[in-house]
């Protein structure tokens, strides 16, 4: 039997774990966690069992393949985003868009898996290079103007809240309405609320923001 090319094993294992993907996320959405086994994750895959084992050796690996699939167009876009011509407050606001396309598109499966503590654990291992990307973005709204001068690493960890708040919000909320106010609300305080335009205003208006002059 002629050997497969190592191009051609690597496009099939591509296929077979999208594949595997799909009839996991299948599985969780009308079993639950606690429902989801390899026999039936491998039933919906339309594989053996001995098949699946042969990508992932357990429940918790086919969990944690699902949270890296969901978290990985994420760590793309940061990739791409840090270093991309963009200002300081389009890069925060294309983070926020970006979080809410995803928490809302996948909104089920990120229930099922923090009830697994997976999403816990997902947070805690992206957490130092979030907060590295973002930090780093801040750095470059002072040095370019956009933002006031400030400690960045400590406005990431202030802004890294904001996203576990926006995804806390998605797993309580029934209807998508709430985090998308929470974001535009978000997008907002990123537009003007450390703008050095703001900073630079009078004492009286930091004093009343909003209160229209008689």
């Amino acid at each position: 039997m002629p050997r497969l090319s190592k191009t051609r094993k690597k496009l099939l294992t591509t296929m077979m774990k999208e594949s595997i993907f799909e009839a996991t996320t299948a599985v969780l959405c009308e079993h639950g966690v606690e429902g989801t086994t390899m026999n039936r994750v491998a039933e919906a895959a339309s594989l053996s069992k001995s098949s699946l084992y042969d990508y992932f050796q357990s429940k918790e690996d086919l969990l944690a393949f699902v949270s890296d699939r969901i978290v990985g167009p994420f760590w793309k876009m940061l990739d791409e985003l840090v270093p991309a011509p963009l200002s300081a407050p389009q890069k925060l606001e294309a983070i926020l868009r970006h979080a809410l396309d995803d928490s809302t598109r996948h909104k089920a499966i990120i229930r099922l898996l923090a009830q697994a503590d997976q999403g816990r654990q997902v947070e805690q291992s992206i957490r130092p290079r979030i907060l590295e990307a973002i930090t780093a973005i801040y750095e470059q709204g002072i040095k370019e103007g956009s933002f006031q001068p400030h400690n960045p690493a400590y406005t990431a960890r202030m802004f890294l809240g904001c996203l576990g708040e926006l995804f806390d919000l998605q797993m309580s909320s029934a209807s998508d309405e709430a985090a998308t106010e929470y974001v535009g609300i978000l997008i907002g305080a990123v537009r003007r609320g450390f703008s050095i335009h703001v900073a630079n205003g009078s004492e009286a208006e930091m004093a009343n923001p909003g209160v229209p002059d008689s």
